[in-house]
């Protein structure tokens, strides 16, 4: 069965004459509406008791106060008619914040809005799992506009530990958790003569002053400089080759480190 709720005894619930007095002992009768076509309520509770008030008639006290009473159940809004006082007039219902405090109290979520939230969540994107998304051509998926410092937009984290990092500058820092290579290029579709690692040297984005080939070339416009012990074939004990230009060794006979000195 649906719950009564509590109407009267508030400082506003009193019964009154035409000219404002209090009427004391007037007798009170409880209607469903306001006007001449609303129904009388012949379901009140007391509320000391929990017995049916006799009659379903309320009586004013020396002071001319309503008592307090349960309506019928369900009854959101009740109306007062006080003695031969023909306007009904509306009561306050006293049970509302008791109602809210319990409604917020026992759930959590009581309208199921947070659980909405996180439906929709869940449904754009899995926190587990794979996440499918179209894309359109001229649009980018995901799109951050970064803030100016050196703030981490994306961090990778492990107990504590920061991972891999992409600062609002536009820095990445790559590292590894474990005994683990930092950066892995994957080049299985790409032919040998194409580049796995491209560094432009200038805004056109059409200058490239280092590039690693597939393959393993290594290909650089400007010179190398090593602080340390260079190893490769030959490095070490090159060879020296003399003669003119038409002796020159074939290019597949060379190895690093060979001097070649023309002459004639």
């Amino acid at each position: 069965m649906a719950e009564r709720f509590l109407f009267g005894g508030s400082a506003a619930d009193v019964a009154e004459d035409v000219d404002g007095g209090r009427i004391a002992g007037a007798p009170i009768t409880i209607w469903d509406g306001p006007t001449d076509t609303a129904t009388r309520v012949m379901d009140l509770v007391d509320v000391g008791n929990g017995a049916q008030i006799e009659q379903s008639t309320l009586i004013a006290d020396e002071y001319g106060y309503v008592p307090a009473f349960l309506g019928p159940p369900g009854a959101e809004r009740l109306w007062a008619k006080a003695g031969s006082v023909p306007k009904r007039v509306e009561l306050m219902q006293m049970s509302l914040s008791s109602r809210f405090s319990r409604h917020t109290s026992t759930d959590a979520d009581p309208h199921k809005d947070r659980e909405y939230t996180d439906r929709k969540v869940a449904e754009t994107v899995k926190r587990t799992g794979k996440n499918d998304v179209a894309t359109l051509p001229s649009e980018a998926w995901l799109n951050v506009e970064a803030a100016a410092g050196t703030n981490d937009v994306v961090r990778l984290n492990r107990s504590g530990e920061a991972g891999t990092q992409l600062k609002s500058n536009g820095t990445l820092y790559i590292q590894p958790f474990t005994n683990n290579t930092g950066l892995v290029l994957l080049t299985k579709n790409t032919a040998d003569t194409t580049n796995a690692i491209t560094v432009q040297g200038g805004a056109d984005g059409t200058t490239s002053v280092f590039r690693v080939r597939k393959s393993g070339a290594v290909l650089v416009a400007g010179t190398i400089q090593s602080d340390g012990e260079v190893i490769a074939p030959n490095v070490g004990s090159a060879r020296v080759f003399s003669g003119p230009a038409s002796n020159l060794p074939p290019v597949a006979q060379l190895k690093p480190g060979d001097v070649w000195v023309q002459y004639g």
